[in-house]
């Protein structure tokens, strides 16, 4: 899964199949630089606008290594839906978030589902249309117990968006992400995020570009821009 060059050393991540990434729409990536003075764990994530308290972001893709000073990682992705679940106990920032089952949907097409917890055998059923146009609608079964999982949205394959899981309490998600990159000193996938990251930056993809660089600079600042960094 990952490629060490050296320099600068380099960490490349598909996150999909090559293959997988043409057969799901646009591949999109974002190569990032540690020009900063030490090793960092870096990572993605999205918000979504207005996000409510109770739906927390996960670490979408981390870093499985500290990047080194003058290291490189690539992040890829494609823009296609998920619902997931995966058992957390009490949701909060902190938390590992695996998922436990993945079902493909579309906000324009199969877009609900219904999470069940029946004879101690949790599971989301396969998606089917008529929810919310645009949205993406998990049902809960009175069978889900309280305080024991998650259910959300993913995107390529991994979880973006969490809340706790309450029989009877369905969850809406209005996917319109924002895409953020972040340094921490420790961080894996699937972490559930606090509301407020520190010294994070936004990644804006123009219209029709697809590969954005993210270079820390020596004072721990992002740069996000279109161009490749002078390295």
């Amino acid at each position: 899964m990952s490629d060490y060059l050296e320099k600068p050393k380099h960490i490349h991540l598909d996150f999909a199949r090559e293959s997988a990434l043409e057969a799901a729409g646009t591949a999109y990536s974002l190569e990032c630089l540690n020009n900063s003075l030490v090793p960092w764990y870096f990572y993605v994530y999205q918000t979504m606008p207005n996000q409510p308290r109770e739906i927390f972001s996960t670490a979408w893709f981390a870093s499985p290594i500290k990047v080194d000073s003058g290291a490189k990682i690539t992040f890829r992705w494609t823009i296609d839906y998920t619902f997931v679940w995966g058992v957390t106990g009490n949701v909060q920032p902190g938390v590992t978030f695996e998922a436990s089952q993945v079902k493909a949907c579309d906000p324009a097409s199969i877009n609900q589902t219904t999470f069940s917890v029946l004879n101690n055998t949790p599971s989301i059923s396969n998606p089917v249309t008529g929810g919310q146009a645009g949205s993406l609608t998990i049902n809960m079964d009175k069978s889900v117990p309280n305080l024991t999982y998650a259910t959300g949205i993913g995107m390529s394959g991994s979880g973006t968006f969490v809340q706790q899981a309450l029989a009877n309490a369905p969850q809406v998600y209005t996917p319109n992400p924002s895409y953020w990159i972040a340094a921490a000193n420790q961080m894996q996938m699937g972490v559930v995020l606090a509301q407020t990251i520190t010294g994070s930056a936004g990644v804006v993809f123009p219209t029709n570009v697809y590969k954005m660089y993210a270079t820390l600079s020596n004072q721990n600042l992002w740069d996000v821009s279109q161009q490749a960094p002078v390295v």
